[in-house]
């Protein structure tokens, strides 16, 4: 686990990078396909604070809720952040990987492979994994890719 944490820090310290040097008067254009970059912001935020809540549902033996619809969880996330300002939803992404890695550095060993959802293969380990995976090869190498293009 703490192997997986440290890739996942990695990657999102380089995302919080290249966020930094894109041009702000670009932060609101649709770039990344049906995205802004402050969209793609705001949806990893919500990511991040949702994958943090549930593992308190998990330590006290509770099945958290299941997100059911990844996009309308996204459209959610989006539509909560809206009408926030760029400076507010990048401090809250922020704040959220920051929560979401204490979070998982203190998961019990115990607890690391456990099912969060009865019917459902997730676990705090696989989040992890998949987090990693969603921010380098999705969003990482897609902003990559577009601040190359602006340059």
């Amino acid at each position: 686990m703490e192997e997986l944490l440290d890739q996942f820090t990695e990657v999102r310290e380089e995302l919080i990078g290249l966020i930094r040097r894109f041009p702000a008067s670009k932060r609101t254009e649709q770039l990344f396909h049906l995205w802004s970059l402050k969209e793609v912001v705001a949806h990893l935020a919500g990511w991040d604070r949702y994958f943090t809540d549930i593992v308190a549902a998990l330590e006290s033996g509770e099945e958290p809720p299941y997100w059911k619809s990844m996009t309308k969880f996204n459209e959610a996330s989006l539509e909560k952040r809206k009408d926030e300002t760029w400076d507010s939803v990048f401090a809250e992404f922020v704040a959220n990987g920051e929560a979401f890695v204490r979070c998982y550095k203190q998961i019990p060993q115990s607890l690391q492979h456990t099912r969060f959802w009865k019917r459902k293969s997730y676990t705090p380990a696989q989040v992890l994994e998949i987090n990693i995976h969603h921010y380098k090869n999705d969003h990482l190498s897609e902003i990559k890719r577009v601040l190359s293009s602006l340059q």
